[in-house]
């Protein structure tokens, strides 16, 4: 029987056989056959770039028209244009209709006008660029009037693009894009059109960005021959005026496009090549240009270096690569056995790290080993997860009540107590209807410092009425804390405990204090105190570190449930201590990262 070769020597042979043998065949006929590569690779570099382009484009765009969908679909918008045409609250349903578009405009980062024309010739616009209501920015240059505008896309059934012009100051270039407006509910009435004014700088970038270091240019030309985006920013909206027509087609494509490029010579007087892919939604050209120069010299002088590295490694790799074999088949010989042992069953099983092993091996069995770990941890994790999920669902169910019930019965007792003049029984019906309305609509949405405070208030004095003042309250907020977002009702589980565990059987006078203060690295921290019975300390600790005693009572529940929602919102950038010292007081910090505008901390 014929002996079979060591890895080793199948390792040396496999290199030797497919790296260095193809390697000098290669290098022999390189050198004839670098001219051909280099155009052949010059031009699939540049059809490969514009299809990225184009991709690129595509899925900016559509983010775009997702944003303009929302709109001519958002049935608030459609309600208050028909309205507006019918003379309806005009001016109020203006305004309305200016925030909603106001709502709109932060949706994407160089959005800087929505603008709605309405079929009775109205015009309603939120402008960043102007800061103002009646002067827009980019319509006066559009080279079309109001009317016309309208006229010319109403009837367009998918949403439409105008060329990139000028604002009235000269310091943005806009291009825009449109769709009609159609009430659906009213036999398809057309009530207007809305247009979405687009900073160009968004199609340079997608066009030329990561090409700084790169022979290659690229812009886009609509299908009349426009320029949309182009480095000369004075040209936009202009015609290329090639072959002595506005629109550029069939064979005469590249060669007007070369034409152009010599002409505003992009690269010098060196020759360019030239490629071309249509955007199929608006009809745009997508136009790449290299220095065909520049790309020739940096190929040729990355091929030398290529060759002289692969040389070198070539040289280095046969030395060194019998000095490892032998290690690393033992080493890999002991990773398969630990995995196999797994695959059989047996997952508790690790891989044994030895110093000998190499590194790379090493780090493959310290991961596998990790891997492992963090497996066995998933599943008890997924285990601890659905009774969670358990015990959050049947909390749900037991809170489940009709709110327009709720509200219209807290309504009738309030009209009977005003009814008969008590006036402190209704305010107190009052603040408890704005609670539980506070408290069901949305629970779980964002909102401002001010809005949590304004509930407080009125917690606070439903309290007292219930307690008849038998307890004392402070509330300290910054004036410039108040916008801040945070996530609804997140301090009311430990204002109430306090009210229901704190005070519980104390014969001094109760004591509640809420402090709220900008803390380090853009956060803020919420402080609850109360004088009342305290806990023992080591209970302090366990929920310190996440462990909660365990108990049928629903307000231990709710606490437990309040610390894992902060979690669940915030992740680890939240932080949640307990200090507490029995029969004197309880006070918890809070610690939040500031949320922004878009919702994300």
């Amino acid at each position: 029987m014929k002996k079979r070769k060591s890895l080793g020597i199948k390792i040396l042979m496999s290199f030797t056989v497919t790296s260095i043998i193809p390697i000098i065949i290669i290098n022999m006929f390189s050198y004839y056959n670098i001219s051909k590569i280099v155009n052949d690779n010059n031009d699939d570099l540049m059809r490969y770039n514009l299809n990225q382009t184009k991709t690129a484009l595509d899925i900016t765009m559509e983010s775009y028209l997702d944003v303009l969908y929302q709109i001519y679909a958002d049935d608030d918008v459609v309600n208050l244009i028909y309205k507006i045409n019918n003379h309806m609250d005009t001016a109020v349903s203006k305004s309305q209709l200016r925030r909603v578009l106001r709502g709109y405009f932060y949706a994407k980062k160089h959005i800087k006008d929505i603008s709605i024309i309405t079929a009775d010739g109205t015009l309603i616009f939120y402008d960043a660029i102007t800061g103002s209501t009646t002067r827009s920015s980019w319509l006066a240059n559009i080279g079309m009037s109001q009317e016309e505008l309208y006229n010319a896309y109403i009837g367009e059934k998918k949403s439409f693009a105008i060329p990139t012009q000028a604002t009235l100051n000269g310091d943005y270039f806009l291009f825009h894009l449109g769709h009609r407006i159609v009430d659906f509910n009213r036999k398809n009435e057309e009530l207007g059109i809305v247009i979405l004014s687009v900073d160009e700088e968004l199609l340079h970038g997608i066009c030329n960005g990561g090409q700084e270091k790169m022979p290659v240019y690229s812009f886009i030309v609509d299908d009349e021959g426009r320029l949309v985006s182009y480095q000369e920013k004075q040209l936009l909206g202009s015609f290329l005026n090639l072959q002595g027509e506005n629109k550029i087609q069939g064979e005469n494509k590249i060669q007007g496009y070369e034409e152009f490029a010599r002409r505003q010579k992009i690269f010098g007087e060196n020759d360019v090549n030239v490629e071309c892919i249509v955007e199929e939604r608006f009809g745009w050209d997508i136009v790449s240009i290299s220095d065909q120069n520049e790309i020739l010299g940096r190929i040729h002088r990355q091929q030398r270096l290529v060759f002289t590295i692969l040389a070198a490694a070539i040289t280095f790799l046969a030395v060194i690569i019998m000095f490892f074999t032998r290690s690393l088949t033992g080493s890999i010989r002991t990773v398969v056995k630990t995995m196999q042992s797994a695959g059989q069953g047996r997952p508790y099983q690790r891989i044994q790290i030895d110093r000998k092993m190499p590194k790379e091996v090493e780090a493959i069995a310290c991961q596998y080993n990790t891997t492992m770990d963090q497996l066995m941890e998933s599943v008890e994790k997924e285990k601890q997860l659905d009774r969670q999920k358990k015990d959050a669902e049947i909390t749900a169910l037991e809170a489940q009540i009709n709110p327009h019930f709720l509200y219209n019965t807290l309504d009738t007792i309030n009209w009977i107590a005003i009814g008969k003049k008590e006036f402190e029984i209704s305010r107190a019906i009052s603040a408890l209807a704005v609670i539980l309305r506070y408290g069901i609509d949305n629970s779980n949405g964002i909102v401002t410092v001010r809005e949590e405070y304004e509930w407080l208030k009125q917690y606070l004095f439903l309290q007292q009425t219930r307690l008849k003042d038998g307890f004392e309250s402070m509330i300290e907020i910054p004036p410039e804390l108040m916008e801040i977002k945070v996530h609804k009702l997140l301090i009311q589980p430990f204002v109430e405990n306090s009210f229901i565990h704190g005070f519980e059987n104390i014969k001094r006078k109760p004591m509640l204090k809420i402090r709220m203060q900008r803390w380090e690295q853009n956060r803020i921290q919420i402080l609850i105190e109360d004088n009342g019975k305290g806990m023992p300390q080591e209970v302090a600790s366990r929920m310190n570190q996440g462990v909660f005693q365990e108990s049928e009572d629903k307000n231990q529940i709710g606490l437990k449930n309040a610390v894992y929602r902060i979690r669940l919102y915030y992740e680890e950038n939240a932080d949640i201590q307990v200090e507490s010292q029995e029969n004197a007081y309880t006070r918890i910090y809070i610690t939040l990262p500031i949320i922004s505008e878009e919702g994300k901390d």
